[in-house]
């Protein structure tokens, strides 16, 4: 593969807004503002700019919230962005003023809780918090925990053997994992493998600061070992650096959301895992032609972003 350009604004935000379209779910669509006079909503779901990429999780996200009649919008894309990316690119002091535009947008619908499904966006926003912030932000696995009865009541068996990858280096990432696994405890046959290896140090694992090639081969082995059929995560991050691995371990990368929408009746797709299986960019190329064409982008154009942001 040839080495890549110096990644830029453009690149990034242009790359995730593209590949953002071409995998979304049919009929999957986000609001990218929230209008001055807006109807106030007790609920906002917002995507990071990155998880657009994996924005099945997000549908999954919003086929819950409706299971449990919940009043909410969805917003999120690069005009909502929560800095980390700017701080990814060197400009570290554009993190609180970016994160800052967000967080006033939001306030603009007077929400109650606005959920995230990024934990870099769990991080900055809660570093910039803003004055008279007046409503709750979180992480999508605390909304579903106090929503844990409802949801068990909807849930059916799930005859999966998992290992449980894990991030819990500080308050933030442990809250998350006693969630998600609490989540995963209540699907009816779901058998959670004892795993050694599958807790590493870090807040996430992403493209930025991967999960060491050394720890991510001892971790998928020990799955393998295991007898698991899939390592579940906790984030789209992670999701995007490990799905590969099924190519050489035969080991699935699956998100929690992935099994509580098995549970929960919810069909879906995970267009990035299907295309990053093909493992052969002209094969993915051909796999998107249709909608690249449809949607009127340049198939160069298309094919610079899917070596960056799908075969990283």
């Amino acid at each position: 593969m040839a080495e890549l350009k110096k990644r830029t604004y453009t690149s990034a935000f242009e790359g995730q807004r593209t590949l953002g379209r071409l995998l979304a779910p049919e009929g999957f669509t986000w609001e990218i503002e929230l209008p001055i006079k807006s109807r106030d909503v007790p609920l906002i779901l917002h995507i990071s700019c990155n998880a657009i990429l994996t924005s099945f999780i997000a549908y999954i996200a919003q086929q819950i919230l409706q299971q449990l009649q919940l009043d909410f919008v969805i917003l999120g894309g690069p005009e909502n962005c929560c800095g980390s990316i700017h701080k990814n690119l060197g400009d570290s002091d554009l993190q609180e003023e970016v994160a800052t535009k967000s967080l006033l947008g939001f306030r603009r619908a007077h929400p109650k809780t606005v959920l995230s499904i990024c934990p870099d966006c769990d991080h900055v926003f809660a570093k910039y918090r803003i004055p008279d912030q007046g409503f709750r932000h979180a992480n999508i696995s605390a909304l579903l925990v106090e929503h844990i009865d409802a949801l068990r009541e909807k849930m059916r068996p799930v005859n999966r053997r998992v290992v449980i990858h894990r991030h819990d280096v500080d308050e933030l990432r442990m809250g998350d994992a006693n969630r998600i696994e609490m989540l995963l405890n209540a699907i009816p046959g779901l058998k959670i493998l004892p795993a050694k290896y599958a807790h590493p140090a870090s807040i996430h694992c992403h493209t930025v600061h991967p999960m060491a090639p050394e720890d991510q081969a001892r971790m998928f082995s020990e799955a393998r070992e295991l007898g698991a059929d899939a390592l579940v995560v906790p984030y789209h991050s992670c999701y995007r650096q490990h799905v590969k691995m099924q190519l050489k371990y035969g080991i699935e990368t699956q998100h929690y959301f992935g099994l509580l929408a098995m549970s929960l009746g919810i069909s879906f797709e995970e267009p990035f895992k299907q295309l990053r299986l093909l493992d052969n960019i002209d094969s993915v190329m051909s796999a998107l032609h249709p909608k690249i064409k449809s949607m009127g982008y340049e198939e160069e154009v298309v094919k610079s972003y899917v070596e960056r942001s799908i075969f990283c």
